[in-house]
């Protein structure tokens, strides 16, 4: 996969098929292969580009202090790269965090929103688990961090159904990710606050929620939901953070493409 320089760092990506472009942004501690299962639909109507943020997956990694902020501003840098001048922004997680500051910051450049999973803010329930997460990766390591994060984004009969593939996620997240990174990573999360400026998105917004969400509950995105107008916000049921997983693969597809084939990009 080729990378690019921005801002002084690698970025790893993967770019496919043509048309308008669909920008795919993953979560904390994720790479771009976490996308792999819905890309391949996806270029046949756009061009669809992931990336690894700064930090993750084949993406530098510096030691230094992140914020969604920083994050944002890679983005900026990385289309600018590609002369991008537009895109749909579609993120999970921190990815959605990542795009909505995006969204803030240049509007312009964004055609409509997809948050899965997301958050604007910490509140009290997201700050505990991200502390907890923090402290074990720095203190026990990834493998460790690993295990306790796999109980909030997937349910215990998916691991029971998966259990090779989560051994292999595994295995991949503790070669390719850096703790050190990974705190980071944490730490622009819980600095996350768009309080008051979330108001202020006016672009077509879709956001989804799993209904068994332990990591970032689904009042989380009703939050945004109600601060964005007009934005439409749907749950899926039997899924919990992860909403990419083999199970929802055709439904999210489908929900996705019908969002994005009602805009007139």
């Amino acid at each position: 996969m080729p990378t690019i320089n921005v801002r002084g760092i690698e970025i790893n990506y993967r770019d496919e098929g043509a048309g308008f472009p669909l920008l795919l942004i993953h979560g904390l501690s994720d790479t771009l292969t976490l996308w792999t299962p819905l890309m391949s639909e996806f270029s046949n109507y756009y061009r669809v580009i992931a990336m690894d943020v700064r930090g993750h997956g084949c993406s530098s990694k510096p030691d230094m202090p992140y914020s969604i902020g920083m994050f944002s501003e890679d983005l900026r840098g990385f289309l600018d790269r590609l002369e991008i001048p537009q895109a749909h922004l579609l993120g999970l997680s921190m990815g959605g965090a990542i795009a909505q500051r995006f969204t803030l910051d240049y509007p312009e450049s964004v055609a409509s929103l997809i948050l899965l999973s997301s958050f604007y803010h910490c509140d009290s329930g997201l700050r505990d688990t991200l502390g907890k997460l923090r402290e074990i990766a720095a203190e026990e390591g990834l493998a460790a961090f690993f295990d306790e994060a796999v109980k909030l984004v997937v349910s215990h009969d998916f691991v029971s159904a998966h259990r090779e593939d989560i051994a292999e996620m595994k295995k991949i997240c503790a070669q390719i990710n850096s703790p050190i990174a990974i705190v980071h990573a944490i730490d622009a999360c819980l600095e996350f606050d768009a309080s008051d400026r979330i108001s202020q998105v006016s672009l077509p917004t879709l956001i989804l929620s799993g209904n068994e969400d332990i990591f970032v509950p689904p009042y989380l995105a009703e939050q945004i939901h109600r601060c964005i107008r007009g934005s439409e916000w749907r749950i899926l049921t039997g899924v919990g953070h992860n909403l990419v997983i083999p199970e929802k693969t055709l439904e999210l597809t489908r929900i996705i493409l019908e969002f994005l084939g009602r805009l007139t990009c």
